[in-house]
């Protein structure tokens, strides 16, 4: 059996939901898990009708969701967790921007933290260290995840139009695609970011001499 059998067999089973919904669940935590590419890759499939392009995003929504109150129930227990991810320097910084974010534009971070590489895994963390009202939390990750559900089904289905005919051509562009936004993204921010850092003369919200940066907030619930 050969790769194109292989991909076909996977994209015409209907295992293929239950892959999807797992991959979207567990990346939260582990981010070196393709979700995005293999949703991108079902979309561009899901042209020709097989996969179902509406269980695509509805597997994708209800694992996302998963995987998000997962982690922002991890993050109300703080303890090891918070601790080892505060340890690193990339990782205080991260964990940081994602506190700044949520001073700013609150529960919304959760929406803008899903297309920042690293940023659905910090804004989930930090949203439960914080204390962040379940139900509320709930509402702006099930908007999160239905946006970045329909936004990666339909770059695959796109790619999928176009290349018609060669389907992993149109699984690289799709792939392209999603890259560069988010690269867009990412040097739109750092590009904000440094012209803020230069122009500040005291130190920003939640930062305090001596600390990590984080002011995690503890209770007993």
């Amino acid at each position: 059996m050969d790769l194109m059998t292989l991909l076909e067999t996977v994209l015409g089973s209907p295992w293929l939901f239950l892959l999807i919904l797992t991959a979207t669940a567990v990346d939260v935590l582990f981010p070196i898990v393709p979700a995005e590419t293999l949703l991108i890759t079902a979309g561009v499939y899901a042209v020709s009708g097989t996969p179902n392009p509406w269980l695509l995003i509805a597997a994708a929504c209800l694992g996302a969701i998963i995987g998000d109150y997962t982690a922002h129930q991890m993050g109300r227990g703080t303890g090891r967790l918070s601790r080892r991810l505060l340890r690193s320097q990339r990782g205080s910084a991260i964990m940081v921007h994602a506190q700044r974010a949520f001073d700013k534009r609150g529960g919304s971070a959760l929406i803008a933290g899903r297309f920042i590489p690293g940023g659905r895994t910090a804004t989930t963390l930090v949203s439960g260290m914080l204390r962040y009202p379940r139900h509320r939390f709930l509402i702006y990750s099930s908007v999160g995840a239905v946006t970045w559900a329909i936004y990666s089904t339909g770059i695959g289905m796109l790619g999928g139009m176009v290349f018609h005919e060669q389907p992993l051509l149109g699984v690289v562009v799709g792939v392209g695609i999603a890259l560069g936004l988010t690269g867009l993204v990412e040097g739109a921010r750092y590009l904000i970011e440094r012209r803020k850092s230069s122009s500040r003369v005291v130190g920003p919200p939640g930062l305090e001499p001596g600390t990590s940066g984080l002011k995690v907030r503890c209770s007993a619930n």
